[in-house]
């Protein structure tokens, strides 16, 4: 199964335990020849074939949920493809939660996670429940991901 998880949900965390990976999508970027941070036009490709591949392999994958990543998984591994977000009404509890992780590791792909759902929240979560037909929408800030 390749999990779509919003930010925050856990993926990192349960990643190791039993069957679960959590393929981090910020491995992709590189510095060119001009020692400029870019990523290929194509990152997302490789990204879900990597995921899909060990899908098949056995493992539950945690995969970003970028909308490249979205519309290529729906794409080409729909059968094995869900989404875990939280629910629009965790809005505040959710944001909280983001901006203590950052505080915690001081990490800039935490920072941007708290930013981004500080600014697009709930277009984020509606995008992805738009666009992947096997969502599951956290009701409540107290769960465990393994068993969801």
């Amino acid at each position: 199964m390749v999990i779509i998880g919003y930010q925050g949900i856990g993926k990192s965390t349960l990643a190791g335990v039993d069957k679960f990976i959590d393929l981090e999508s910020g491995n992709f970027w590189y510095y060119n020849n001009d020692q400029i941070r870019v990523r290929d036009d194509h990152w997302y490709k490789i990204y879900c074939n990597i995921a899909i591949d060990l899908s098949q392999q056995g493992f539950n994958v945690f995969v970003s949920s970028h909308k490249e990543v979205r519309d290529t998984l729906m794409k080409n591994y729909p059968d094995k493809t869900m989404a875990i977000v939280p629910s629009i009404d965790l809005k505040d509890a959710w944001i909280d939660k983001l901006e203590k992780r950052y505080r915690h590791s001081n990490l800039t792909k935490d920072y941007k996670a708290w930013k981004n759902a500080e600014d697009r929240y709930e277009d984020n979560i509606k995008e992805i429940i738009d666009s992947i037909p096997n969502t599951i929408i956290l009701d409540n800030m107290n769960y465990d991901l393994r068993y969801i």
